[in-house]
């Protein structure tokens, strides 16, 4: 039976298309996160244009003064949607979400709520383009590495920091790397040439790729 190590914790149902698929599962959290402590005045300020990027993210900011959203992912969507906030944009990744503010939006401004330890692509993007963009960080992300004593067929991967965090517990595994999107690809490739991405940015995407390729 082939073997899969989940960097993240699964739901039931998340488990069951593994299980049920003829496949072992092991999983921990590669990662954990930490809220900040914030000025009081920045849950009271009123905000035109954020971006949010996680869905960690949104339990953070769902009582903060925002307008218009403009996300990643399409179950961070749904999050935002269920706070009462208006989703403007759901985009896959970080880089499209830049491009299609550029393209279309570029002569608002906006703030990005999100990780301490969030990929610069996208503000990067952003300011290149001479985007006005302001950042908020609003929680930490805490690699806690773990060392497994076997090796697995597969490692599922939804973020750059599990990664980053499963290497440094594992740095000489050879496992096939199942991701979560292209950013996530990219640092996992730092590792390993055995990098698949999912067709969407979502963890049943990611399982149901990891199935494909270990049939």
């Amino acid at each position: 039976m082939p073997s899969v190590l989940s960097t993240k914790l699964l739901s039931p149902s998340q488990k069951n298309l593994l299980l049920n698929a003829d496949l072992g599962l092991t999983e921990y959290n590669a990662i954990q996160t930490r809220a900040l402590e914030l000025p009081k005045s920045i849950s009271e300020e009123p905000y035109p244009n954020a971006i949010i990027t996680s869905q960690t993210t949104v339990e953070l900011i769902q009582n903060f003064k925002i307008k218009t959203c403009f996300c990643v992912g399409e179950k961070t969507a749904l999050k935002l949607k269920s706070c009462g906030f208006h989703v403007e944009i759901i985009t896959e990744n970080g880089e499209d979400l830049a491009q299609n503010i550029i393209e279309s939006y570029s002569e608002h401004s906006f703030t990005f709520f999100g990780s301490l330890q969030r990929r610069p692509e996208l503000s990067e993007t952003l300011k290149k383009a001479e985007v006005s963009l302001r950042e908020i960080f609003v929680y930490d992300t805490l690699k806690t590495p773990k060392s497994f004593k076997r090796t697995f067929d597969a490692v599922l991967c939804f973020s750059p920091s599990g990664v980053d965090s499963f290497f440094k517990g594992n740095p000489a595994s050879t496992s096939k790397l199942i991701c979560i999107g292209e950013t996530t690809a990219r640092q996992a490739q730092l590792y390993s040439k055995s990098v698949f991405i999912s067709t969407r940015t979502s963890v049943e995407s990611v399982i149901v790729k990891a199935v494909k390729v270990l049939k």
